[in-house]
């Protein structure tokens, strides 16, 4: 039960996603992919961990550190001279006019400083390396009036040296201040937005916009309005465990019960008969087209799906073999009283409908919807009958998004469909329809 309470309200913390029944939809779907792959895939630090950005900035300071060491030696050699005699000249008796080895020195100074601070300590502000950086040019100018030119050895190599310094440290300072600390802030808002932001301060369940509701017990609130939900999806695998999900491997997730204030039969007629209809109360449905009819109860749909996860996730495209049939509670399809309507469906490829070149093409691998009667008693003693909606869902949207984004959405996406559902019920209710 502890397992299971903690599921509940795991999913039900992501209410805090759901702002309403719009999606951002102004993104076209290569802006989409390039935000997921640059601000979303490089800052994001996987369970707290290094972010791939900061960690090529970490390595851009090393290269640096190594390319002047490298430039140095290079410079020291041309002369002629032996190891010790480079040591004792360009060390020992260090001077600001004729040694080169202060150059190397301010690289180390910066390597130590740059790692320190935004390696180990992982400061997410621009002074530090503000600060190396204006040190380095301070002294770089300085050298150049101090060096003593006429008497260089290779000149050419000693100024590219100079320059390459120069060049270096504000490089770094560039990609730090125009990638790193952007991208991680970016990715840092990307998944607030999917996933809402929450402390140990904030309460899991949202309890704003109560309303009651007659297929709600006496004495029992609604932890987000009239769209709770009991949820279940696959448990994460452990830390410590070995087995990690592949990379393409796709999250099933369930929606275990979710409570329609409708009869079956109206459901189910709604859903056979009425397809085209969807995108009319449900915005997370943008297209939805009838194909044609193979045989009773089976036939060929297309529908466009709205974006996810305000704009990460571009709108998608499918073609469906979908079949409807009333099963008995052993799992047979029956021409007498059901215990339970099966809607299932499967990505096909139907000539007529071939991928789009402004539109990905998702897959659909399984998915399918249960619809159960079950008999309600409202506070006043009267029976009503009720439908109990469950979903299997286990698709493949294509395209180069983590799964930890694809898990977010798909859990939003569900969350908004049953609620958008009660609502179309409602209405049709109070318009007599049943």
């Amino acid at each position: 039960m502890a397992d299971r309470r903690h599921i509940r309200e795991a999913a039900e913390s992501l209410l805090g996603s759901v702002t309403g029944p719009h999606y951002c939809r102004n993104l076209s779907h290569s802006q989409s992919i390039n935000l997921v792959s640059e601000d979303l895939v490089a800052g994001h630090r996987p369970h707290g961990k290094m972010s791939t950005v900061r960690r090529f900035f970490c390595l851009f300071v090393t290269f640096d550190i190594l390319f002047s060491s490298l430039m140095w030696l290079i410079c020291v050699m041309m002369r002629g001279e032996t190891l010790e005699q480079i040591v004792e000249r360009e060390i020992i008796h260090y001077n600001i006019k004729t040694s080169l080895f202060d150059i190397v020195l301010v690289a180390i100074i910066r390597f130590v400083v740059l790692l320190l601070f935004y390696g180990l300590l992982y400061i997410n502000n621009w002074s530090i390396i503000a600060l190396s950086t204006g040190g380095t040019c301070a002294f770089l100018i300085s050298k150049v009036f101090f060096y003593d030119w006429p008497n260089a050895s290779t000149p050419v190599y000693q100024v590219f040296l100079i320059l390459a310094s120069f060049t270096l440290s504000w490089g770094e300072t560039w990609f730090l201040d125009f990638r790193v600390l952007p991208q991680e802030q970016q990715a840092k808002y990307i998944l607030e937005a999917i996933g809402g932001h929450t402390s140990e301060r904030t309460p899991l369940l949202n309890t704003c916009n109560e309303r009651a509701s007659p297929l709600r017990p006496p004495g029992v609130q609604s932890t987000y309005g009239e769209s709770t939900v009991n949820w279940f999806s696959p448990v994460e695998t452990p830390e410590s465990s070995p087995k990690r999900r592949r990379p393409g491997e796709q999250l099933i997730l369930t929606q275990e019960q979710g409570l329609v204030d409708c009869p079956i039969k109206f459901l189910h007629d709604e859903f056979k008969n009425n397809i085209v209809r969807i995108p009319e109360w449900n915005p997370t449905i943008l297209q939805s087209e009838f194909i044609k009819e193979i045989a009773d109860g089976i036939d060929l749909t297309y529908q466009v799906t709205a974006g996810g996860g305000r704009g990460i996730i571009s709108p998608r495209d499918f073609v469906n073999l979908r079949r409807v049939a009333p099963m008995t509670k052993d799992g047979r399809v029956t021409d007498g009283e059901p215990y339970c309507y099966v809607i299932s469906a499967i990505s096909v490829k139907v000539p007529d409908y071939p991928p789009r070149s402004d539109m990905v093409r998702g897959n659909n691998k399984v998915s399918c919807w249960v619809l159960k009667p079950k008999s309600v008693q409202l506070p006043d003693g009267r029976i009503v009958q009720t439908t109990v909606f469950q979903w299997l869902l286990c698709c493949d949207l294509k395209g180069k998004i983590p799964q930890f984004v694809l898990d977010a959405a798909f859990a939003t996406v569900m969350l908004d469909y049953i609620v958008h559902l009660r609502k179309f019920a409602a209405n049709a209710k109070a318009k007599g329809l049943f």
